[in-house]
């Protein structure tokens, strides 16, 4: 059966993944008649479409976009055990030439997956293909940097390790908007085709309220965080605040422990970070204690727990715990 399942949080890559399968399956004058895409479909849809064979020579290549179909707790689209059943014969006796994609974009930080577990999931697992698409994290600036060469290179342009590690502060690790910024920057360094730090900080719009609010909160400047806070609000929801503050704490007390033993390069390595990363962040947290990046850890759980219970409105509980 060739059927697969996408998913993930990187809409980037997954997008360019289900572009290059829709290379390899469709030819491309036929893709009018041999392509079709089904958003969120109800069963009876889904069923009809499957059953579809290619108007012409050559394959037929069914995208299936649903939220809810594979995940744990989700909305389903089946209103009995008999429809359900159906979509599992189908799919187990499709026509050869009939390709059915799956695809499930999961919100960031939202901290979902897949339930292997489903009958359609082991289906897919067994008899087609299942790929994960994985939103990077704040932290991971080596394979962040990595990939930022690697997207230079396709561009035939360069940057080095720093200027990379610069633009990753400006833009956050969101892979869209890094190849959208090296795009720009592409056209700014003709005719030597090397980026520079200086045209980053010009170019590139900033993705750094999120790490102000962490370094007010720090350094106990309430005040100047609540007004980073309120910046954030306009595009982020509190819940992702959170998961980024979360992640941000977690380097830090990784940081602040191994110090007490390490120098910074010794720390880069023990963490897996960039030594130049590591310096700064020491730099940050010399007058902070790891009692208090405890205390802030501890509180920033204790206000997601309440969101999540519905205890405190997101903002309001945020805000509380900023100010704290």
């Amino acid at each position: 059966m060739p059927a697969y399942l996408y998913w993930g949080e990187e809409d980037y890559t997954l997008e360019k993944a289900v572009s290059d399968l829709r290379d390899q399956i469709i030819d491309p004058e036929w893709a009018m008649l041999n392509h079709k895409i089904l958003d969120e479909p109800d069963i009876k849809t889904l069923i009809e479409t499957l059953q579809c064979i290619p108007m012409v020579f050559g394959n037929l290549l069914i995208e299936i976009r649903t939220s809810n179909l594979f995940l744990r707790g989700g909305k389903k689209i089946f209103a009995s055990d008999s429809q359900f059943d159906k979509l599992i014969n189908i799919l187990e006796d499709i026509n050869p030439s009939v390709h059915v994609l799956f695809i499930t974009k999961i919100m960031r930080d939202s901290g979902k997956k897949i339930d292997s577990s489903l009958k359609l999931t082991k289906l897919i697992q067994k008899t087609g293909k299942i790929e994960a698409f994985n939103a990077y994290k704040v932290y991971q600036e080596k394979e962040l940097v990595d990939w930022i060469n690697k997207c230079a290179t396709s561009k035939a342009i360069k940057i080095n390790k720093d200027v990379a590690l610069f633009l990753l502060e400006k833009t956050g690790p969101e892979l869209r908007k890094i190849e959208s910024e090296l795009e720009k920057l592409k056209l700014n360094a003709i005719p030597n085709k090397i980026i520079t730090k200086t045209a980053v900080a010009s170019l590139c719009s900033s993705h750094e309220n999120i790490f102000m609010l962490a370094e007010y909160w720090l350094q106990n400047k309430k005040t100047m965080a609540v007004i980073e806070l309120h910046k954030l609000y306009e595009r982020d929801h509190p819940l992702k605040i959170i998961a980024t503050l979360q992640t941000l704490l977690k380097r830090w007390l990784k940081i602040k422990i191994e110090s007490r033993t390490k120098n910074s390069f010794e720390i880069s390595k023990a963490v897996n970070l960039h030594k130049f990363v590591v310096e700064k962040d020491l730099e940050k947290l010399k007058a902070v204690s790891l009692e208090k990046l405890m205390d802030f850890k501890i509180n920033l759980t204790e206000t997601e727990h309440k969101i999540k219970s519905g205890k405190l409105d997101a903002e309001l509980a945020l805000i509380l715990a900023i100010s704290s």
